[in-house]
Parts: structure tokens; sequence; C-alpha cells
């Protein structure tokens, strides 16, 4: 693992933060290409990343400290130390989400529109992070004896390098929106398709990864928001086809 990428006296510049920083940049870029290609206003859509960088930020962080509320109970200071690693991107996704529907509302915009978009940049910026992962050695996967698995430093354990397999996933994903955004046929489409082959991707990659229990049928916690979010974006992903289906007809 590398988990610090360099410092300068007192200043320290982590792998998973610059990963991570990589990652929004990336992001960033994507979103505003294929919204000028859309005719969408670059101001506006720049408001918008700074308001879900912050709400990314404190969404995911908050949703890790919940779950892993046992490592910060006695150092609360910790909390604040989101450089370190403890991210969760469920967490970041749902304050997300409530700050697009106010966005998108206030500026008169259309939410499925945006969220074609904003699915690009959060595909494309997402491998980025769990290559930080892997470098600060969170996120990591249960005991094997696979050709692929990588021994990690604080236990010595051979163990499969789940953020690796998901920076593979997260670029899969990528490649297919990317694809599929040249032939989408209704607004909404990419947005609920990133969050189906996501939520699919997270449950399937759960089963080698060290997640916290959720007490169900030997299901993590990711495991089971995995089932819903899939269930909610195959359901909405229906509902959207059909109206855009009825406003064709008409």
């Amino acid at each position: 693992m590398y988990p610090v990428l360099l410092q300068f006296g007192p200043f320290t510049v982590t792998s998973y933060g610059f990963m991570v920083a990589l990652g929004i940049a990336a992001g960033l870029v994507v979103v505003l290409r294929a919204g000028k290609h859309r005719g969408m206003d670059t101001d506006t859509l720049l408001d918008l990343a700074l308001y879900m960088i912050v709400a990314g930020v404190i969404g995911s962080r908050a949703a890790y400290v919940f779950l892993e509320w046992e490592k910060y109970g006695t150092e609360p200071w910790a909390m604040l130390r989101v450089w370190d690693g403890g991210l969760s991107f469920f967490g970041a996704l749902a304050l997300c989400l409530v700050v697009v529907i106010w966005f998108t509302r206030r500026r008169d915009l259309r939410l499925t529109r945006v969220g074609d978009l904003l699915a690009l940049g959060v595909a494309v910026g997402y491998p980025f992070g769990r290559i930080g992962c892997f470098l600060n050695g969170c996120c990591y996967g249960l005991p094997t004896d696979h050709v692929f698995g990588v021994t990690f430093p604080f236990d010595e354990v051979v163990r499969h390098p789940t953020q690796l397999y998901s920076a593979g996933a997260g670029v899969l994903i990528f490649l297919l929106l990317w694809i599929l955004s040249r032939k989408k046929s209704f607004d909404g489409f990419l947005m609920w398709v990133f969050l189906i082959l996501y939520g699919v991707y997270r449950f399937v990659i759960d089963f080698w990864r060290v997640s916290p229990p959720a007490g169900i049928d030997a299901l993590t916690v990711g495991q089971l928001v995995s089932l819903a979010v899939v269930t909610v974006s195959g359901l909405a992903l229906y509902f959207t086809w059909r109206r855009a289906q009825s406003s064709a007809e008409w």
C-alpha cells in the first residue's frame, strides 16, 4: 500500500485524497463536455458541481461514520479526517440526489436531463476513488488463496483486492454508459441505467469484500441497499420510458 503520496514538512498529500480529487476533476470534465454538446449552460453545471462536491463529502462521511461508529465513538475528531479514507458511496449518492432535486427545481431544470449528465460524470470518476482505496489499504476483501490475492500490511493476510475489482467494474460501467449516451432515446435513461448497473455490481462485489453485516440471510448492509437501489431504479426506468412513449405518441 502507498497511503502517503507526497509530504512537505507538516503538509501531507495522501494517495486517497489525490485520487478522489482526480476523479472529481475527470467527472467535471466529462459533465461539462457532454453538457456543452447538449446545449446546457456551463456556469449552471459548475454551480451544481460545487454543491455536489460538498454534499458528496458530507454524505459519504456521515454514512461511513454511522456504519463504523465504534471506530469514532472515542475519537470524534477523527470523523473530520476524510483524506484518510472512509467514505460511503451510497451516502454520497443519497445526499447528492437530494441536492440535485433541490437545484433542478430552483433553476427550473429537468431532473432526468441533468441526471443523465451527472451519471456520466460520476461513472468516470468512480474508478479513481477505488484506486485510491487500494493505495490507502481500505475497503479490502476477504481472505483468499486466489492467484490475484494481495497481502495487506495491517494483518499480512492475503485478501481479495476488491478495490481493484471495483475500479475495473467502474471502467466497464462508464464505457457502457458512454456508448449508450450516443443512442439514448429519452431523458433519464442513463441515470437509471447507471444506478441499476452500480447496484448490481455492488451486490456482487460484497461477496468478496469486508462489509458491515445486515443480519439478514448473511447479506451485508451494502447488498441490502443495492437491492433497494436496483428495484427502485428499475421501476423508475420503466415508468420514465412509459412516459416518454406516451409523449411521443402525442
